[in-house]
């Protein structure tokens, strides 16, 4: 098997093993969960007016199940009671945590025998070791039977932040401890191993989608780490607002960069007008909110960010669907990745905002699931690119070979095709020299003065001119496409040159000159004359009989330089008009022109021979005139 072979099933195979493993981390979790929490109870205060001092709070009507305290999205206070009903055997107290750790202000009130007591984290506060942990904050509280252990939280959040809390004995067993690394950590694990794959696999196959999928990784671990507060407990022990900042922006980053890399999948298309000032909106969106973040007006970003995360997944849809050329599975890949997006979100927020009783954990599940499958719906879609592209290399390879043969045998068939005429040419002359000094001879030999023997000498004489002609356009098309010919440029009067030319036809007679004794062009001589020979030639022998042969040349002064036009007019029958797509290409000649003779290669000559000298030759019809324009650099 081919070594992409490998790598390329491999890819395939760690997305599944990824998204085996989050399931996995999700339910041990939440098994370790059920194993090693004690009997307790969590109400949630349902005052319209969140209450102010804990007096307040106590006499609140409290349900299991949480409504948001405010309309909007801005913080405020929000109560919780939490009960427990077992006595801790053996333990000295009650450990409560409250996460997920960004939440800025916590303060849990405990009844003691000299009143209430209160304790204060949150992620704005520095690290002292008493009341962090990975994920959450830590309260550690005595047993208080007076109050038939009873505590109150007051926590600062908004609509959106979904609030877990659990209680446990203190000291905490090894399954507690594991309980509460687990999800973090494996989360942590599985994005980092997913980056380090996405880095293997950019320098094997580097592409846009694979470096800014990448970095869109990196900024969801970054995002991980200071929202779970390992970044606080470990490296910014003194500076929690600069963790509080981190996360927040690399929260508001995550949705600027799922639109670079979503907006990379359709980079090689032509997409719809509005779709690349559809995603600049969104990036603008996502600096405003970077900025209103570090002015603290979260108030403001949140409900911002919130629409964009909505509706950029589904103009990411619309924009392929509209966008032309995408391989119809390759399209509903696409389609499918982000509808699971959309769905995922979805779910997300309505968990946060219409909670089940008994499953509180439900949100964070679905926080984490999103975490975990958004890369690997981004890689998969990834993957099946990259698949489709080596695809498309392939048909281009074998396209390319197969025009490089056809290539390769239509040069040989050229040069062929050249030596045979070449050498019919050489034959055909020869011969036709040797007809022609025996017709000389003949022509001494025989009665001149009877009028049909000398009509018969001159039909003849005239047989051979025209073959001759004939051979001489063939060797002339022969070197055309061979390209050998040399220019050589001479000054050349235009009249002078027309005049002879007119000189050697039949026919002379019925041409109308309009041309300037001193008008010159330089030119090639030979060239120029093979054109304008061609076009006379083909103007008297379709002309009617008793019409003229108009012959125009004039300078062009309004372009940029100098040029000369030369047009040739001439009446023709009605029907006899050529075909105007046709009529410069080789051996075309009108069906109806067949009686006259002619090789048609004059006009195809005189249009390569344009070509050389810089200049073009046009073909105008109009109420049975024909006119051939030809322009050439004075």
């Amino acid at each position: 098997m081919k070594k992409g072979s490998i790598w390329n099933i491999s890819k395939y195979l760690l997305c599944y093993l990824f998204a085996v493993a989050a399931c996995l981390v999700i339910a041990a979790e939440a098994t370790a969960g059920s194993l090693s929490t004690p009997n307790y109870r969590i109400d949630y205060c349902q005052a319209k007016t969140a209450p102010v001092t804990i007096e307040q709070a106590i006499q609140c009507d409290y349900q299991p199940n949480y409504s948001p305290l405010n309309s909007g999205l801005a913080e405020s206070p929000r109560w919780i009671r939490v009960q427990i009903f077992d006595q801790p055997i053996d333990r000295a107290a009650f450990a409560i945590r409250v996460g997920p750790y960004f939440l800025k202000k916590i303060e849990l009130f405990q009844l003691t025998s000299k009143g209430w007591t209160s304790q204060k984290a949150g992620s704005r506060l520095a690290n002292d070791g008493s009341h962090r942990d990975i994920g959450a904050h830590l309260f550690i509280a005595s047993p208080t039977p007076e109050n038939h252990n009873t505590y109150y939280l007051k926590i600062d959040a908004s609509s959106l932040t979904h609030i877990v809390i659990s209680a446990s004995s203190w000291p905490s067993s090894g399954i507690q401890v594991s309980e509460r690394l687990l999800g973090i950590g494996a989360q942590v694990g599985i994005l980092f191993a997913i980056l380090v794959f996405s880095i293997v696999s950019f320098g094997l196959n580097p592409s846009a989608v694979m470096a800014r999928f990448g970095v869109s990784v990196a900024n969801l671990i970054l995002c991980t780490l200071a929202g779970s507060g390992i970044l606080a407990l470990y490296i910014f022990k003194q500076e929690p607002l600069l963790n509080g900042l981190i996360f927040n922006w690399a929260l508001c980053l995550r949705l600027g960069l799922w639109v670079w890399v979503s907006q990379a999948f359709l980079l090689p298309y032509k997409t719809p007008g509005w779709y690349k000032p559809s995603c600049w909106t969104i990036y603008i969106l996502v600096v405003a909110c970077l900025l209103l973040v570090g002015a603290e007006k979260n108030n403001i970003s949140n409900p911002l960010m919130l629409i964009g995360i909505l509706i950029a997944p589904v103009a990411q849809i619309i924009a392929i669907t509209k966008t032309p050329h995408i391989e119809k599975s390759f399209q509903i890949v696409l389609i499918a990745g982000f509808c699971i997006s959309i769905v995922l979100i979805l779910l997300a927020v309505i968990a946060v905002l219409f909670p089940l009783q008994g499953y509180t954990q439900t949100p964070v599940y679905l926080a984490r699931i999103t975490d975990f499958v958004s890369p690997l719906v981004m890689l998969s879609i990834i993957v099946y690119q990259n698949r489709l592209v080596r695809k498309e290399l392939v048909e281009v390879k074998s396209a390319l070979t197969e025009t490089r043969l056809r290539s390769e045998f239509e040069i040989k068939l050229l040069k062929e095709r050249t030596t045979l005429i070449d050498m019919l040419a050489h034959e055909l002359k020869n011969s036709l020299a040797s007809i022609s000094l025996a017709v000389d001879t003949l022509g001494q030999s025989i009665n001149t003065s009877n009028p049909n023997d000398r009509q018969r000498l001159r039909n003849i004489n005239q047989s051979i001119l025209n073959m001759d002609a004939i051979i001489e356009r063939c060797s002339l098309m022969n070197l055309i496409d061979q390209k050998t010919f040399p220019l050589r440029l001479e000054e050349v009067n235009i009249k002078g040159m027309l005049s002879a030319l007119i000189e050697n036809r039949q026919g002379k007679q019925a041409v109308d000159f309009n041309v300037d004794d001193h008008l010159s062009i330089r030119s090639d001589p030979q060239f120029l004359q093979i054109i304008l020979s061609n076009l006379i030639e083909n103007g008297l022998k379709y002309s009617p009989a008793k019409t003229t042969l108009k012959v125009m040349a004039e300078e062009l002064t309004g372009n940029t330089e100098p040029r000369i036009c030369i047009s040739i007019t001439n009446t023709i029958h009605p029907g006899l008009a050529p075909d105007p797509k046709s009529v410069f290409e080789r051996f075309y000649r009108h069906p109806l022109a067949q009686k006259t003779r002619g090789s048609g290669l004059g006009l195809y000559i005189c249009k390569e021979l344009c070509h050389v000298l810089g200049g073009t030759i046009e073909y105008r019809y109009i109420t049975n005139e024909i006119t051939f324009l030809v322009e050439l650099p004075a």
